[in-house]
């Protein structure tokens, strides 16, 4: 029975696409549209494009909700509302004005989404005011960070020998984003002062061990992989920010945040996760470092005797079309982990999230840390990273969003160095 179930669940994460019904979840305005912004970047699933999107979104509305309470330094775009502008017309047309820019595809749902957003608010001055300076903001917003380097164009050729990265089986697919670890940072500026172990060496016993560990584990047809890690492991095929976010929302609605401490909670998640997978990417690239795949068929010509090779070794998920180390999904939930656990004051949440949202998989978690380890773990179990790219991408991640939190909302250019 274990292998036609692996099977089902595997062809449901991989067809299966539906959204987040936001027409029902109306909590606070910086919510929804944290809601919205994620299912207009849901398609195609990329996180790490996504987090650059999600970073620029709530920076737009954190300034949007400081130009009108006027606590506090802005974090890019610093403005003064006339005094009465509507704080959920400025959010929805800030929110708004930035995702039809940056994901034009969407506009349809997303004029929609404002249409909803704006009946909720009062006729007036108030209303125009407000709708004003949100679209003014998003401008902005989008104009500064027109020149990050994110659509830069950066040629990587795989290098054959150990350790090395090697374009992956069945598809072969080039190797993407290799000029990521170059875009501008959105508070994180340097990663120097961030210390990567680097993956073992392939005759330590450290390695043996990862080696062992994927292999069993990860292998398609694992005789020991549970029901419940194969379950963990395709969940996680998920766009990293979706069950960070919904985290934050359970905490901040069991909190009862007010609309200005949200705007702040969801920039800094945004900014550090986001900062996050620029930084993990500057590594992976500068180190590529072979893929499960790669190390488990060619064992053989290491002449290491503990490393035994399987010629036709398959992972249980196919694998991302990049690097090995550091695990990207690692370090952004070890950095939600620290934003998330030091805003609140408390390693604790109550939240279920389900992927994909129709008849996908469900995972129910009561920590932030718990969120951190299934994600470490289930990389592994899935086939596609080595332990030590899990541990220690986790381990940066809380790093840089220590790092964060604490210079928020300074943006990254006055930032001179991680301390």
């Amino acid at each position: 029975m274990r292998k036609p179930q692996k099977r089902a669940v595997l062809a449901l994460a991989f067809t299966v696409v539906g959204f987040q019904p936001w027409s029902c979840l109306h909590a606070d305005v910086v919510t929804d549209w944290n809601v919205i912004a994620l299912n207009a970047t849901a398609v195609p699933a990329n996180s790490i494009l996504q987090s650059r999107v999600m970073a620029i979104v709530h920076g737009a509305i954190y300034d949007t909700v400081r130009a009108i309470d006027q606590k506090g330094p802005a974090y890019a775009v610093n403005l003064r509302a006339p005094g009465g502008t509507s704080v959920d017309a400025a959010v929805a047309a800030a929110a708004h004005g930035v995702l039809v820019k940056l994901a034009p595809a969407q506009r349809q749902v997303l004029d929609a989404a404002l249409d909803t957003a704006l009946a909720r608010v009062t006729e007036g001055r108030a209303k125009s005011d407000g709708v004003a300076l949100g679209a003014q903001i998003a401008e902005k917003s989008v104009a500064l960070r027109g020149t990050d380097q994110s659509t830069a164009t950066v040629t990587f050729t795989a290098k054959p020998g150990a350790r090395l990265y090697q374009v992956t089986p069945p598809h072969s697919m080039a190797a993407i984003l290799p000029h990521w670890g170059a875009v501008t940072p959105f508070l994180v500026s340097a990663a120097s002062g961030l210390e990567w172990k680097g993956p073992p060496a392939i005759g330590s016993a450290d390695f043996a061990r990862d080696f062992e560990e994927v292999k069993t584990l990860g292998a398609r047809n694992s005789a020991t992989r549970t029901a419940d890690q194969t379950a963990a492991a395709v969940f996680w095929t998920v766009q990293t920010g979706v069950p960070w976010h919904a985290a934050a929302r359970a905490a901040a609605a069991a909190k009862g945040l007010p609309v200005a401490d949200n705007a702040r909670l969801f920039a800094i998640l945004s900014m550090a996760t986001a900062d996050s997978q620029i930084i993990a990417f500057a590594e992976k690239y500068k180190n590529p470092h072979w893929r499960p795949i790669t190390a488990i068929r060619g064992a053989g010509a290491l002449g290491v005797p503990a490393l035994k090779a399987d010629p036709e070794w398959e992972p249980l998920l196919g694998t991302p079309p990049h690097p090995e180390y550091p695990s990207a999904h690692a370090v952004f939930s070890g950095a939600a982990e620290a934003v998330l656990t030091r805003f609140f004051g408390a390693d604790s949440v109550r939240v279920s999230v389900t992927f994909p949202p129709i008849f996908g998989v469900t995972r129910t978690y009561a920590r932030f840390s718990q969120i951190t380890e299934e994600v470490d773990n289930a990389r592994v179990w899935g086939g596609i990273h080595f332990r030590s790219a899990d541990r220690d991408g986790s381990a940066v991640g809380r790093r840089i969003g220590e790092v964060a939190l604490r210079d928020f909302p300074r943006p990254a250019d006055s930032v001179a160095e991680v301390r």
